[in-house]
């Protein structure tokens, strides 16, 4: 079984190869795949049936829309979509969600300790020794709504580049670049507001670097389970 990076290797020399007409239209279909939840093999695999076909077509002086032998992109990913998602069940997609918790655990925790840093930098009893990433995490109702902000956060961003898939004009890589950025400028000043007043009572506390080493077990856990 070919790997994964391997896969996305060989697609992106692939895609080197296409005529900027077809590349544009090949963009949204990696953009639609791979933010449609399907299973990360699932969609790198299809991807890499479709750059084969796409290559074939340009070759052989073929439309893409006459290759698919249709003219509704959007509708032809939407059906395949449909089809792998009807094999799926939760154990099936156990090792994605095992990856995604990961990370979600890791930037949350590191952005957490971040504006909380940054918190007490710009407080006026500000003292030097206060500052320090060897820090506690607090599982307090301040973390556990950063948790959820983060989530939402996620999906958001993959639902808008989805729907921006195969409109005109096309959305440039460069604009979506942007968004992410303020994205995450945007979540960093609502999480440096959560640690400033949503304090309340601690659930919980653990160490920053023992928080960040089960996100990343969880991750390669679920990577591991993804590749086998």
């Amino acid at each position: 079984m070919i790997k994964l990076s391997l896969l996305g290797k060989q697609l992106n020399e692939s895609v080197e190869k296409l005529s900027l007409e077809n590349r544009e239209i090949f963009d949204d279909i990696i953009a639609f795949i791979r933010t449609s939840n399907l299973k990360t093999r699932d969609g790198e695999e299809f991807l890499q049936q479709m750059i084969d076909s796409f290559l074939n077509a340009q070759q052989q002086g073929i439309s893409i829309e006459g290759m698919l032998g249709t003219d509704d992109i959007r509708g032809y990913c939407e059906e395949i979509v449909a089809t792998y998602k009807s094999r799926y069940n939760i154990l099936s997609r156990s090792g994605e969600y095992l990856m995604y918790v990961g990370i979600l655990v890791v930037v949350t925790s590191v952005l957490g300790s971040f504006t909380k840093n940054l918190t007490i930098l710009m407080s006026k009893n500000f003292k030097f020794n206060n500052f320090s990433f060897y820090s506690y995490i607090d599982f307090d109702f301040g973390f556990i709504t950063t948790f959820l902000i983060a989530v939402t956060f996620y999906f958001s961003l993959m639902n808008w580049i989805k729907k921006s898939c195969f409109t005109k004009p096309v959305i440039s890589n460069e604009k979506k670049n942007k968004f992410k950025m303020y994205i995450l400028i945007i979540f960093i000043c609502i999480m440096h507001t959560i640690s400033k007043f949503a304090k309340g009572y601690v659930f919980y506390s653990l160490n920053i670097f023992l928080v960040v080493i089960i996100g990343i077990m969880s991750y390669f856990i679920g990577k591991y389970l993804v590749e086998n």
